[in-house]
This record gives C-alpha cells, structure tokens and sequence, in this order.
C-alpha cells in the first residue's frame, strides 16, 4: 500500500510541476521562439525545485536536505534529458507541436524520477555514523556503603 501511496502522490506532484514546465516553456518560447531545446530545458528545471520539496516531505516523507536536493536534482537531470530528448525528436521527426511533444514526453522523465527517487534518493538509509548511534546507559556500579 505504500508503494500506492507514494505513485499517488508523486503523480499529483509531478501535475503541479507539469503546470510549472508548461507556463514556463510557453512564456520563454514566447519570449524567444528560436531556442526550443533551452526553453524546454529551463521549464523542466524550473519544476524541480518545488517538486522536490513536495516530493521529500508529502510524497516520501523525508527532511529536506542539501544532499537530498544535490542527489534529486541529479536523478531529474537525467531525467530532463530523457524528456527533452523525446520532446525534440517528436517535434523535429513528425512535426508535433512543441507543447503536444512535451506532454507526451513528460510520462518517461517523471518514470525515470520516480523509480530513481525511490531506489536512491529518499530510500530510508541505515544509521552510519557512531555518533547517530543511541548508546544503551551503562548500569551504575552498586554503593557499598552501608552494606556489611
């Protein structure tokens, strides 16, 4: 159940970031129409940032970090490629609309992402350090005093 839970919620947050990429790629390919590869680069990009924090606290119920966020970024860069690589060669092969081609590549990055998220980045890790270690109290030694 908990796998179900997770796609549930990684799905609804992957939508929140699909508004995101697709307001972002039509205002930059408004702004400047000839660079269709950056512009679909810039709104996957843009749609990282919130989708990790949504992501790490409702989705996998995990702290926020600098490392997850490194480790996440890097999964949705591959990802990016993937999506962008897909978007590209259904716009250029069979002249698909640049916002159809990014609809229709967006399912491939965001399984990438998932099934990546999971296995590495907001896996539960075991306890590394000593210091993280919670030490059981030593029992204190028994006072001899008063005893005979």
């Amino acid at each position: 159940m908990m796998w179900l839970r997770r796609i549930i919620w990684y799905g609804l947050v992957g939508l929140s970031g699909v508004i995101v990429n697709l307001g972002v790629l039509t205002l930059f390919h408004l702004v400047l129409p000839h660079f269709k590869t950056l512009d679909s680069l810039v709104a996957v990009e843009a749609s990282i940032v919130p989708n990790y924090l949504l992501n790490a606290r409702i989705t996998f119920r995990n702290r926020i970090t600098w490392k997850g966020f490194g480790q996440y970024n890097l999964v949705m860069a591959l990802a990016e490629v993937i999506q962008v690589v897909i978007a590209r060669y259904l716009n250029i092969a069979y002249a698909v609309d640049y916002r159809i081609a990014q609809v229709i590549a967006i399912p491939f990055g965001t399984g990438f992402g998932f099934l990546f998220s999971s296995i590495w980045v907001f896996r539960k890790r075991e306890v590394r350090h000593e210091s993280d270690l919670q030490r059981p109290s030593e029992p204190r030694p028994q006072s001899t005093e008063g005893h005979s």
